[in-house]
């Protein structure tokens, strides 16, 4: 079955070395509740690059998520790394 979007609801391109997909924040911590993604102890830093100028960096993958999440209108084109991860919020215009 293919997957419903919800256009009111971010939503984030996540890819690791052998892995891609979409998901809300939802999806991802129920995905990767039980690995170091969320665990904020075990976080090794994020940096953040974009084509439009300053990217902060940030210490964990919540700060990651609330920065793309309320930040729609400036992250365009902005990803943020941690170690083998990447994450961007995905905008749907129509």
């Amino acid at each position: 079955m293919d997957k419903q979007y919800n256009y009111g609801e971010p939503e984030y391109l996540c890819w690791w070395e052998d892995v891609i997909g979409v998901y809300t924040e939802k999806e991802l911590y129920e995905q990767y509740k039980n690995t170091n993604l969320f665990d904020e102890e075990e976080q090794i830093g994020w940096g953040g690059y974009s084509t439009y100028g300053h990217t902060p960096d940030f210490k964990t993958f919540q700060e990651v998520l609330e920065y793309l999440r309320e930040n729609e209108d400036c992250i365009l084109n902005t990803k943020f790394i941690s170690h083998n991860m990447n994450i961007v919020r995905v905008i749907w215009r129509y």
